[in-house]
């Protein structure tokens, strides 16, 4: 069976009414998607009396949640019936009375705001599943949600079967949770349910925490379809015989807890949550916690102490969740886009998702990519698609038409592999065999503008602010890492720090006590397996051939290129230069300069080096 592709040009243009939607994620809303709303409710309001508009029906106007494309921000869709959609990327305020006039109004589409076709086909290659409907309906509205995603069918087959069922259906279908873990649903939901049989109480929860700068899957999955999650969460929790859910997220994720919050109330309101639900017998409350904005959070034994309302401090495992876990009692626990994954799979069976990705890996994955790259934002992908494939048949290839020097894997628990090794596939052994890890699925693909110490010291400095503390690998030795780094950076390195950054990041792996501790020195791990000589030229050579070391710069001024306007003298913090005035080209004392790039910077003549 072929995976199922969304497409923009045929699934989404058939419409009744002339139909105008605005994303309202997050990332839209950032880029002034509210403005942009608001505009347009005030353009219909005084193009109502139109007779155009009139004679189309009148118009509509709603918001959407994320479709991935987040780089082009604020998107706006139009939907003429009988016409194919057209999406607007980059929409302002001011824009929006043009698109009104001319495309609404008019019928004719303004060319020079709207995508061009290479996004449409970067976005039918995809393999949408959690993603489905993001960008598609309203997700705050509940009708919506039924009529043009089908929802809650899936949850109305699944209560039809016997919990076992659904249990062995996932099992069949082969589906990993997609937090970075990797494990397989089917096995933890079935100890769930063994072990609930032995307990008063037995609990589910989503996983909705991301504390990964570079991750954002859960937060846009929870925004664009709230309702998918709740609808999985549901059918996994009468499979297991849960007598509780509770959806965990970031307090900070104010848009995805409201919209999840609006679609708990509509869905009991409905008769899916509460007693007796679909007449089966079965009883679930759903509800939503939120925690601290903290990495650590996301951590399975962390989370669940917040929700215990107890300091989110890891736990040694085992006991694993699904024998301990909230207050004592069995708890099964899972990502959103897990959840978001799982009503497909009721609806078009095992056979289906498993005709999608490796064998050990059937399915698909929701990466957050970034980068130099022409195309940056959320893809989800068939895990048999490579980093290669991702960047360039999704992304448009690397900007500016340089060369990959490297992927960045993971986020920042995850490292770097060369770009000879940009054929590995994206699922989870494939990674791990090369000493990466999924991680929450980020990852960046860079020029030779990039530098590997640097990102180190990024993911690092990361990891060593937001540790817990519980144990001293994390605790002092991240510090001590990021040290030496540091001194790498600013000249100050020498050739035994790299085999005491070896030994260190070996030692933090094998001792931490919590998974987040065991990845968080993977960029230093495979940022010397693959790249050591770029280490060794920062050191041997004190020189940043990426020049994003600051304390490896050496300042000097092309004289030709110097007009002494005295541009550079001003921001410099320390009287560093001299001359760059009546027609004296300037001139940089080095023993003064402390890297600071400000005359660089203030440089409109490019002849400061």
């Amino acid at each position: 069976m072929e995976a199922v592709k969304e497409s923009p040009a045929a699934s989404e243009t058939k419409t009744e009414t002339m139909r105008i939607t605005v994303c309202r994620s997050l990332s839209g809303v950032a880029e002034g998607a509210n403005d942009v709303y608001a505009e347009f409710e005030k353009q219909i309001a005084e193009f109502g009396d139109a007779v155009e508009l009139k004679d189309k029906g009148g118009c509509q106007l709603a918001q959407v949640g994320c479709r991935g494309y987040c780089s082009r921000d604020v998107l706006v869709d139009i939907y003429v019936p009988g016409e194919e959609r057209v999406t607007y990327e980059k929409v302002k305020p001011e824009t929006v009375a043009k698109i009104m006039k001319d495309h609404v109004i008019g019928g004719k589409a303004v060319a020079k705001s709207a995508s061009k076709k290479d996004y449409y086909e970067i976005v039918e290659k995809q393999t949408r599943v959690a993603l489905e409907w993001g960008g598609r309906y309203d997700p705050e509205d509940f009708d919506e949600y039924l009529n043009i995603c089908g929802g809650f069918e899936a949850m109305r087959q699944a209560y039809t079967m016997q919990p076992q069922e659904i249990i062995d259906l996932v099992k069949a279908a082969g589906l990993r949770g997609k937090g970075g873990g990797g494990f397989f649903t089917g096995e933890k939901w079935q100890k769930a349910a063994d072990n609930g049989k032995n307990s008063d109480e037995l609990f589910i929860v989503v996983n909705g925490d991301e504390g990964n700068p570079a991750s954002y899957m859960d937060r846009s999955i929870m925004e664009g379809s709230p309702h998918r999650v709740v609808e999985g969460l549901l059918i996994a929790a009468y499979a297991i015989g849960a007598t509780e859910a509770i959806i965990y997220t970031r307090s900070d994720y104010a848009i995805a807890a409201t919209r999840l919050q609006k679609a708990i109330d509509d869905a009991r309101e409905a008769g899916f949550i509460g007693e007796n639900i679909l007449g089966t017998g079965f009883n679930l409350e759903v509800s939503i916690h939120l925690g601290m904005e903290s990495f650590i959070n996301g951590e399975s034994t962390a989370l669940l102490s917040s929700i215990e309302g107890k300091r989110p401090f890891p736990k040694a495992q085992p006991p694993h969740s699904v024998d301990r876990g909230l207050w004592g009692n069995p708890t099964s626990l899972n990502n959103a886009e897990t959840y978001a994954t799982v009503p497909s799979i009721v609806q078009k069976g095992a056979d289906w998702y498993k005709s999608m990705g490796p064998a050990n890996a059937p399915g698909c994955k929701t990466w957050a990519i970034s980068g130099n790259i022409k195309y940056n934002g959320l893809m989800e992908l068939d895990m048999n698609t490579t980093f290669k494939d991702v960047i360039e048949d999704f992304c448009g290839g690397i900007s500016k038409k340089k060369a990959l020097k490297v992927v960045h894997a993971g986020g920042v628990t995850g490292g770097f592999l060369p770009a000879e090794l940009a054929d590995t596939k994206t699922d989870y052994e494939s990674l791990i065999e090369t000493g990466v890890i999924m991680g929450q699925a980020s990852f960046a693909a860079y020029d030779d503008s990039a530098c590997i110490i640097d990102l180190t010291r990024f993911s690092i400095g990361f990891n060593e602010g937001e540790t817990c503390g519980k144990c001293t690998p994390c605790r002092i030795g991240l510090t001590l890492i990021k040290n030496l780094l540091d001194d790498i950076a600013e000249g100050r390195g020498k050739m035994e720090y790299l085999d005491k950054l070896q030994s260190m990041a070996e030692e933090i792996n094998v001792t931490s006590l919590c998974g987040l501790g065991e990845t968080a020195v993977k960029a230093v791990l495979t940022g010397l397996k693959y790249f050591r000589k770029e280490y060794e030229r920062h050191i041997q050579d004190q020189i940043c051939d990426a020049a994003m070391c600051t304390g490896l710069y050496r300042y000097y001024v092309k004289e030709d290129d110097c007009v002494a306007c005295g541009a550079c003298i001003k921001p410099c913090p320390t009287g560093a230069i001299t001359g760059g005035t009546r027609k004296v080209a300037a001139h940089i004392d080095m023993d003064l300069c402390i890297n600071c790039n400000a005359c660089y910077q203030a440089c409109g003549f490019l002849a400061i080096l």
